[in-house]
This record gives C-alpha cells, structure tokens and sequence, in this order.
C-alpha cells in the first residue's frame, strides 16, 4: 500500500485537477506502543508493530486507520467498545472515514470489521441509528485488502 499510495500522490493532480491531501501509510515509529496494550486484539497488534497509520482522505469520502496510540486510547473509553442493535459485539474503534463512520473490529474473535454509521454513544457503547452498522470485512487483513483495493482503483 505504501507504494500504491505513492503512485496516487504522484498523479493525484493530473487527474483531478487540483492538489491532493496527504495520503500515506506511516510506518511505526514506536511498535511498543501497541504491545503494551494487552487487551489490543493480536491482529492490531501485528498491525502496529508494522505500520502507525493509513491516511487515505482523497480515497472516496475518505478511509483511515487510527495511529496506535489513539486505537489504545479508545480503548480506554474514548471511543465505542460495545455494539448493540442489529449486531452485537465488543468492539476496539481502529479507523473512520471522512463521513462520521467508525471502523471497529470485533474483539470477541477478531473475524469481523464492523462499519458504524454516526449514531449515539453512552457509556462506551455504540447505538445502532436508522442507519444500520454493517460487516464490511472477515477480519482485519480482508479490511487491510479492501483499502488496498479501494486505492488501486482510486489510481
């Protein structure tokens, strides 16, 4: 991704126009960060030990997933960590998109990245609205390969 990115920055104003954002993919600078986070699902985990954060604002509405720190700190009751409506789930928020929407995976068993729609949350918890949560990925590498996708054909 990192070097799709780089081709996107590159042709970004040929093809629309004007300047692009920043769109990056941030390699980790401090990996320890999310190995001090026990509760951090192993998936994430691996991730951060990788990578700090995807910014992708001139990819569709915008897609990003949340430098480690931040992830942690939802964990700790700055973001939603439970779901309840047509799904229900305990969640860690690790992205957005330039639309309001969360992204969350499951960490029950880390198989399913959720989309939140803007909706309200109390206590730590995710209310679904008229707008309905959905299961946009099998996983965070399925999530990972849809952004990848998403890019390539941002491209």
């Amino acid at each position: 991704m990192h070097g799709l990115s780089s081709t996107f920055m590159e042709q970004f104003q040929s093809k629309f126009g004007y300047p692009p954002d920043d769109n990056q993919v941030e390699p980790a600078s401090t990996p320890d960060v999310a190995a001090n986070s026990a509760d951090l699902p192993q998936d994430l985990a691996t991730f951060y030990r990788h990578v700090d954060r995807v910014s992708l604002p001139d990819v569709g509405s915008g897609l990003f997933v949340h430098p480690a720190e931040q992830t942690v700190a939802g964990m700790r009751g700055d973001l939603p960590g439970r779901i309840v409506g047509s799904h229900e789930d305990s969640v860690v928020v690790f992205g957005s998109d330039g639309g309001g929407a969360l992204f969350a995976l499951s960490s029950t068993d880390g198989s399913t990245v959720y989309r939140l729609p803007p909706a309200r949350v109390e206590d730590g918890v995710y209310t679904e609205g008229p707008i309905p949560c959905e299961v946009v990925a099998s996983g965070l590498a399925a999530y990972l390969s849809f952004l990848e996708r998403e890019l390539q054909t941002a491209i």
